[in-house]
């Protein structure tokens, strides 16, 4: 009898351990992008309720309802991401998809599971909520997964999205915590990780995909091509060198005197029609030079990253034009035409959605760091931009950013000795938001806006740095918590008190203690 009651009570301690289990995971309320692959319980955040196969329906086809969590496979799902971004909902009980019924386009169609025949109607968006969990669009209809109550045995059905919690759905992963699996890292913050007009719910880069190593300039250049879904990685200290034989270019000289610094000329490349005169030059007579950049086009679904500290890709312009969906992180780009002004980028983003840069340090680049035009759901994090370059004139670098029609995201990022452009925002269509950033001895401006323009700048640090944020002409700022110290301090363009970004969701976020930033920002950007 005693060894009984001890089985007994042994069965219920189990029992009570496995419902805590159960009830840890339903308490998550999990809002992290989900990891493709990974097996979940999908909560809907109105009813508390979780996502069920109806055991009672034998059918081929049997209904979808919600029932109060207990960790069946009936109740738990893997998420599988497809590289158009769009995800496939697997039930673990038979293997079938949720499915909009019929293809039916009507608002309270039936959601069922079903074998998978790759139909749209087969096919989810996960769309991140701002008051948490996410909204589950269908790719064929467009409308969201809805319970009809808070009961057990509720129908789920599809309806037009009215914003209400029986329409959001905490992803809750099976085994984990929040943020401990996920295709996107859950250090992925701004605009790069909401949904946008893409399609996309986030920023994914080449997803699960098997890692590609490369050691070449060649063989990087045909992974970052491809039309396929990848994972590019570069080993620590490995050096891909890109940088090609000189090839002359006719130049414009400019005598860098007008600056201070006397007795040195600098050459800036002239595009299109311009005349040398037009860019600075006492004459409108050109020189060659040479220069020996590579330029490699970037196509969508791809992740490029380093796998140390001393990962390093020379002479290389990295372009991004009509693509969506990347990833390049935790490499050093550098050398590209060091001696010339505008003779290549490091990374130009054109027309373009959905990329992250992140852990990237840029040295010695010719023009623009990082250029943005009329891009949108861009998040650049942790960046480090070095601008002490001594072959050009007053040895700072003069155009590391321009912003133009583009919607970006910019945290803990450092400006380390620069002139101009850091950055330079333009553009009626321009919404920037730029928060726990250091910016440290800039010499002619540290941000500007400009035609219409909206930045809002929160809780940053500005080190003897000009024209904080400053108001080219018809620019909008709002500026508040940020830090001021040596020539930042007495600057007089500190443009602020405009309302921006009224036309925008922002996303989750956290200001820092801007006092915090010279240390925490200099010791934790670049790659690692």
């Amino acid at each position: 009898m005693k060894i009984l009651n001890q089985t007994k009570l042994l069965a219920l301690c189990l029992l009570a351990v496995a419902c805590f289990a159960q009830s840890a995971v339903y308490a998550q309320q999990c809002s992290a992008m989900p990891e493709s692959g990974t097996v979940y319980s999908i909560i809907n955040r109105g009813s508390g309720l979780a996502l069920d196969v109806n055991t009672s329906d034998s059918s081929s086809a049997p209904n979808i309802i919600s029932y109060e969590y207990w960790g069946g496979n009936n109740q738990k799902f893997q998420l599988i991401q497809e590289a158009d971004g769009y995800w496939i909902i697997r039930s673990k009980f038979n293997n079938k998809v949720l499915d909009v019924l019929n293809s039916s386009q009507s608002n309270g169609a039936n959601i069922i599971a079903y074998d998978d025949w790759q139909g749209a109607n087969q096919r989810w968006l996960l769309k991140a909520s701002s008051s948490g969990g996410f909204n589950i669009v269908n790719k064929l209809t467009g409308k969201s997964l809805t319970v009809a109550g808070s009961n057990n045995t509720a129908n789920v059905y599809q309806n037009d999205d009215a914003g209400i919690s029986s329409q959001r759905w905490f992803i809750n992963p099976v085994n984990g915590d929040c943020g401990t699996t996920g295709t996107t890292p859950s250090d992925l913050i701004g605009f790069a990780s909401q949904a946008g007009q893409d399609g996309l719910s986030t920023t994914t880069g080449g997803g699960n995909n098997t890692a590609i190593t490369v050691y070449s300039c060649d063989d990087l250049s045909t992974a970052l091509s491809s039309g396929s879904a990848a994972v590019i990685q570069v080993p620590d200290n490995t050096v891909i060198d890109c940088r090609t034989a000189n090839r002359t270019v006719p130049a414009c000289p400019l005598d860098c005197g007008q600056w201070g610094d006397y007795g040195k000329t600098w050459y800036r490349i002239p595009v299109g029609n311009q005349s040398c005169s037009e860019l600075g030059s006492s004459s409108n007579s050109t020189v060659n030079v040479t220069r020996n950049d590579r330029r490699i086009i970037v196509q969508s679904n791809k992740t490029l990253q380093g796998l140390g500290k001393n990962s390093k890709i020379i002479g290389a312009s990295l372009v991004i034009s009509n693509q969506r969906n990347i990833i390049i992180k935790n490499i050093m780009l550098e050398d590209i035409n060091p001696a010339l002004v505008e003779a290549g980028d490091a990374i130009s983003i054109d027309d373009s959605s959905h990329v992250w840069v992140d852990h990237m340090a840029f040295n010695k680049i010719s023009d623009g760091y990082i250029d943005v035009d009329n891009s949108q759901n861009v998040t650049l994090s942790w960046n480090r931009f070095y601008g002490h370059n001594t072959q050009v004139c007053a040895n700072q670098h003069w155009y590391t950013h321009l912003f133009r029609n583009s919607q970006i995201t910019a945290h803990h990022n450092f400006w380390d000795t620069a002139a101009g452009r850091n950055p330079k925002v333009d553009g009626y269509n321009s919404r920037v938001h730029m928060f726990n950033n250091y910016w440290k001895n800039i010499t002619y401006f540290s941000i500007s806006a400009g035609n219409g323009a909206e930045v809002l700048v929160e809780n940053n640090y500005f080190e003897n740095s000009a024209k904080p944020h400053w108001n080219q002409g018809s620019g909008y700022f709002s500026a508040s918590g940020n830090i001021y110290t040596g020539r930042s301090a007495t600057d007089q363009y500190r443009d602020s008190g405009a309302a921006v970004f009224g036309d925008v969701q922002l996303y989750p976020y956290r200001l820092d203690d801007p006092n915090s930033l010279g240390s925490k920002v200099n010791g934790g950007t670049g790659p690692q």
